[in-house]
């Protein structure tokens, strides 16, 4: 598709093209200020409508005179009052009251017919829509004067570029017999027609016109159609200023010249250009809304970000577009875009070159764009497992808690289905956090939640944690229930300890030495004392012994090899029965239960 289609089409901006202003007046512009002769129906083709014989200074009175022609209006005479007052709103621009009466007004002979199918056609060419077939209106008939100018709305409406140029050339005359509200309705679309035609003549007195009319000249949709027109010239200078000014205001206008001066900084590429888009950006982000025009600015506004470096903003601006805009090419192009961005973002975080706090920020407010983008789910358990690696447990826990939702939703609500494990991992890792954080309860309730799912390894994990939950929160027997098929150091040293409390002394005793032999550097000196322990109240001597050879290889406490020789050594016989003996079996006694008590058994 051309430029000149694109814009015809109402697609947008189309190419950046436009012409400098010309000097001298406008040919055929009229002075508002000037009597206006009214001339009568029936002269003609342009009979079918007059409109500049109802000049703006008169609105009041005419409309006044026709309301009360209406009144003493009888039978065939009454529509032609009305099409009367039709053509009055019509002047002035008030296209739904033009409307409305057409809307109620049946014709009956020939004259009214043709007065109210020619302004029936101009209501919505006015309107920006296309008129069926203009061909047989009377506003396309050869002897009517002002015939190029509705002939060019109508391809602008219908985006037929050679009917444009067919007819441009004979506008500005026909402009200029248009009442001034007319004229200031129809100036700014026709003028930027003229432009993407390459109709440089015709440019320099339209934008005369412009001139002419201060609320245009002085507005957004002047500087920009200045600027447009002195781009195609190669005149970056004062395009520059002009778009500048144009994005000053709040307008349509004012949102295009911001897009104006954002594409002249992207294909510059220079830093101190992109900042100053970004700048002209930022400070519009919120003034227009709604349409293609804010569509192209956030994107613009992404990629002047992105080529800045500011990969964090830009996140946010490409969320904001895809929530605003969904299902638009746009929005793909954004979520490649967010998705490439994010991974980079979150990446450095995890490798801790961005300050958690700094990523907490970020992420928090991302959170509200992206809940329903596939990615962020993950993203998001990225962040907890960085704050579970550095000790932030409750934070941990709070991201993986809103991992589950966001899959929940994405699950829910989205129609992205979320496969079992992985709802079963992240359960897992929220109760490892849960646990480290003291919170054994709650950690034993997330557990419980884990549905069925097929993953034997996946389970081996779920089901240590939990032994290793159920032992911390004492719950020996529970921990004997919880089968592992495959347990680890911790989870052999929770059994054997619930084993141990239990009073199942050789059950204890087989457990520790299945920690011992099976983890050897995991095997701590507080276990050897339980296995010593339990060795000796199952009356296994050799275990005993085994333990006490090995202890001084487990630890440097001499104190623990003090208790452990204590509870292996022999008593003091007790027979013949004596005082001493038996002080001496109280003293040994009281030495092993001191240094147990001391160790903090």
């Amino acid at each position: 598709m051309t430029v000149l289609a694109m814009l015809l089409a109402g697609l947008g901006l189309g190419g950046r093209s436009g012409f400098a202003l010309a000097s001298g007046a406008a040919r055929g512009t009229p002075s508002d200020g000037a009597p206006v002769v009214r001339p009568e129906l029936g002269q003609g083709a342009a009979a079918a409508m007059v409109l500049e014989r109802w000049p703006q200074a008169r609105f009041q009175p005419d409309l006044a005179g026709r309301i009360q022609a209406l009144s003493v209006a009888h039978g065939p005479e009454r529509p032609g009052v009305f099409l009367d007052m039709a053509e009055l709103f019509l002047a002035q621009m008030l296209l739904p009251e033009a409307r409305s009466i057409l809307d109620g007004v049946t014709p009956e002979v020939a004259r009214d017919r043709r007065r109210w199918r020619a302004m029936s056609d101009a209501v919505r060419l006015l309107a920006g829509d296309v008129a069926p077939d203009l061909s047989g209106s009377p506003l396309s008939e050869p002897g009517r004067q002002d015939r190029s100018l509705w002939l060019v709305l109508q391809a602008i409406a219908a985006g037929d570029a050679q009917m444009l140029r067919d007819n441009l050339d004979g506008v500005p005359g026909a402009m200029a017999r248009q009442p001034r509200a007319l004229r200031r309705g129809v100036l700014a679309s026709v003028t930027e027609a003229a432009i993407e035609a390459g109709a440089n003549d015709v440019v320099a007195e339209l934008l005369e016109m412009v001139e002419a009319l201060p609320d245009l000249s002085s507005a957004p949709v002047g500087y920009f159609l200045r600027g447009r027109s002195a781009e195609v010239t190669d005149q970056a200078s004062t395009a520059l200023e002009a778009f500048f000014e144009a994005s000053r205001g709040w307008d349509r206008y004012a949102a295009r010249g911001r897009l104006a001066l954002a594409d002249m900084a992207l294909e510059n590429g220079g830093r101190g250009a992109l900042l100053a888009a970004r700048d002209v950006l930022e400070h519009g982000a919120d003034a227009w809304r709604g349409d293609v025009y804010e569509l192209q600015l956030l994107k613009a506004l992404a990629e002047v970000y992105s080529q800045s470096g500011s990969n964090i903003e830009a996140l946010g601006v490409l969320g904001q577009l895809m929530s605003r805009f969904p299902g638009t090419p746009e929005a793909t192009w954004a979520a490649a875009r967010a998705s490439e961005d994010m991974g980079q973002v979150y990446r450095r975080g995890a490798e801790g070159q961005l300050p958690l706090a700094q990523w907490l920020t970020v992420h928090l407010q991302l959170v509200p764009l992206y809940r329903y983008f596939p990615d962020f789910a993950k993203y998001t358990e990225v962040l907890a497992d960085r704050a579970l690696e550095i000790g932030g447990t409750d934070l941990a826990a709070l991201e993986y808690r809103r991992a589950l939702a966001l899959l929940e939703e994405l699950d829910g609500f989205a129609g992205q289905p979320v496969p079992v494990v992985r709802m079963v991992r992240l359960r897992l890792k929220l109760a490892q956090a849960l646990a480290r954080g003291g919170l054994m309860d709650e950690a034993l309730a997330e557990l419980d939640h884990i549905e069925a799912f097929e993953d034997p390894a996946l389970r081996q994990q779920v089901n240590r944690l939990k032994s290793q939950v159920l032992a911390d929160m004492g719950k020996s027997d529970e921990v004997l229930r919880t089968h592992v098929a495959a347990p680890d150091a911790q989870n052999l040293r929770d059994v054997a300890l619930a084993l141990w409390k239990s009073g199942d002394w050789i059950e204890a005793m087989l457990f520790y030495r299945r920690l011992w032999s099976g983890f050897p550097d995991q095997f701590a000196a507080r276990d050897a004392s339980y296995l010593l322990l339990a060795a000796r109240k199952a009356g296994n001597e050799a275990v005993a012994a085994e333990v006490v050879a090995a202890f001084p290889d487990l630890t440097s406490s001499e104190g623990w090899i003090e208790i452990a020789q204590s509870l292996v050594e022999a008593p003091a016989p007790i027979l013949p029965l004596s005082e001493g003996s038996a002080s001496n079996r109280l003293e040994s006694l009281d030495r092993a239960l001191g240094r147990l008590r001391d160790s903090g058994l």
